[in-house]
């Protein structure tokens, strides 16, 4: 009896992240945008917005104590890195840094987890009108 409970809170846990996101700690990412995990594609300078239970502070952020690095290794921070929603969910948004490629991008946030999400990057053309891979709007005062 006891192993079918374990196999169970295991199966929800797996339920609980898009697959393909792999997190530890406490961190969860419910959503990324646009949704590279199905397989949209971005570039370099696009938006992206990742929902989830927390990210810290804007002042992790700034000081560099909380990243999210693009691949190549050891990685590209992300550029103008900025907390719109600090909760319910919460969100944050950043633009791709040129240089980016395809890959793992890493997400630290201190205290709280990690999370490696799989991109792929692609070149300047033109963006492909795909369902769910709308880059999101900048948020209202970047940096």
């Amino acid at each position: 009896m006891k192993k079918i409970g374990w196999l169970l809170l295991l199966a929800l846990a797996a339920c609980s992240a898009p697959q393909g996101i792999k997190t530890t700690g406490k961190l969860r990412i419910q959503s990324v945008q646009p949704d590279v995990v199905s397989g949209c594609t971005v570039r370099a300078g696009d938006w992206m917005a990742l929902k989830g239970n927390t990210f810290g502070t804007q002042e992790e952020w700034d000081a560099g104590i909380n990243r999210a690095l693009f691949p190549p290794d050891p990685g590209l921070p992300a550029e103008n890195p900025e907390i719109t929603q600090a909760e319910n969910p919460a969100t944050l948004m950043f633009r791709v840094p040129m240089g980016a490629e395809s890959g793992i991008l890493r997400i630290h946030v201190e205290g709280v987890g990690d999370a490696e999400i799989p991109i792929a990057v692609e070149g300047i053309s033109p963006e492909m009108a795909v369902p769910g891979c709308e880059v999101p709007a900048p948020p209202q005062n970047p940096d």
